[in-house]
């Protein structure tokens, strides 16, 4: 790179310059020297880089500005005055977030307002009322708060009076309840169904209702008692030994007992007049029973459920099964089971309350 160094000041210039920068005299008779011209740029270099060092420390985060003075050329008379440049301007963001958070939490009150409005409208109460007509049996209608028409009705609110006790008829109990909802009656099996559980034997039964489809949810239970009119029988502290002489009707007999016959077998075990094991064999080799016609496995699989009160092992099935099978009677196998001392039907007599034999 080659420089012009002014004739009249010596100052050094740039090869394209036309005027001096420090006197303003014109480069046309300038001596243009390499050399010099290199060791002149470094050292303006240099010169530069310290007033820029010096300007930067004097403003953190940039150079400072000063107004800068160039000198025209020489003749003009007059100077140009740089103006300085004008500072940025500080930006406030702190009215945008504060417009920001105002409308945030503006819109999450129209939103809990709308949700709070749709909750009123579905929880504005009804009434739903459930009445049970029952044959020798009294219910009594209770009023019942149910979600509203638009949305599905909970039946677990639904609450049924007392239910007179049923008699004891051998076969299972079941009642015709009517469910009604805002003079609407409900139809079983299709806004509700109806499972019963011990409604057969003497004692407690439950009934359970449970709401099905769109419209019905929720469930809930009654319950009635099954009674003979017995004292012995109805008594809740003799329900095991009821259900051991209804045990052997249904297993050997193939049916329920008669009201007649659940009295009169519970009451000569309860009052001692006949043993457990006469009582199996009475049962077990009766007319009726007899007239069944098991094979030797079901008489075996039937007896151990009915004397015994659980299915046959496999392995006891299989024993006896062959027992009769060589010629043993079934007499003499009953008998055999029973009368064992110490074994399982004498436990059983004992839990229950009566002599084995």
């Amino acid at each position: 790179m080659k420089n012009k160094t002014c004739a009249n000041c010596k100052t050094v210039n740039g090869e394209r310059a036309t005027y001096c920068r420090k006197c303003g005299t014109s480069l046309d008779d300038a001596v243009i020297s390499e050399v010099v011209a290199k060791q002149k740029t470094v050292q303006r270099s240099r010169t530069s880089q310290s007033l820029s060092s010096r300007n930067n420390s004097a403003r953190p985060g940039g150079a400072r500005l000063t107004p800068t003075t160039k000198a025209l050329p020489k003749g003009s008379g007059e100077k140009v005055v740089i103006p300085k440049r004008p500072a940025k301007p500080t930006v406030v963001y702190w009215p945008f977030v504060l417009s920001l958070v105002s409308a945030m939490v503006m819109l999450g009150l129209i939103v809990a307002f709308f949700i709070s409005a749709l909750k009123g409208d579905s929880s504005a109460p009804s009434t739903t009322s459930a009445a049970a007509s029952t044959t020798g049996a009294s219910a009594t209608t209770a009023a019942a708060s149910a979600e509203s028409s638009e949305a599905a009705t909970d039946l677990s609110e639904i609450i049924i009076g007392d239910i007179a006790d049923q008699t004891y008829t051998g076969n299972e109990i079941t009642i015709p309840f009517e469910l009604t909802h805002n003079d609407h009656e409900l139809v079983e099996g299709v806004d509700y169904t109806i499972t019963y559980e011990n409604n057969l034997c003497v004692g407690t039964a439950t009934v359970y209702f449970e709401g099905i489809g769109d419209d019905f949810t929720g469930a809930f239970d009654t319950s009635f008692n099954i009674v003979s009119g017995d004292p012995v029988v109805d008594d809740p502290d003799n329900y095991v030994l009821t259900i051991f002489v209804m045990r052997m009707y249904w297993t050997m007999v193939g049916r329920s007992p008669s009201i007649d016959e659940l009295i009169t077998q519970t009451n000569r075990l309860y009052d001692g007049e006949i043993t457990g094991s006469e009582y199996i064999n009475e049962i077990t080799f009766c007319d009726e029973a007899e007239q069944r016609n098991l094979n030797d496995e079901e008489f075996v699989s039937a007896f151990y459920q009915g004397a015994l009160g659980r299915p046959a092992d496999q392995a006891g099935l299989d024993y006896n099964v062959a027992l009769l099978a060589d010629g043993m009677s079934r007499e003499d196998l009953v008998n055999g089971i029973i009368n064992a001392p110490g074994g399982e039907f004498e436990t059983i007599c004992d839990s229950i309350g009566i002599a084995a034999s």
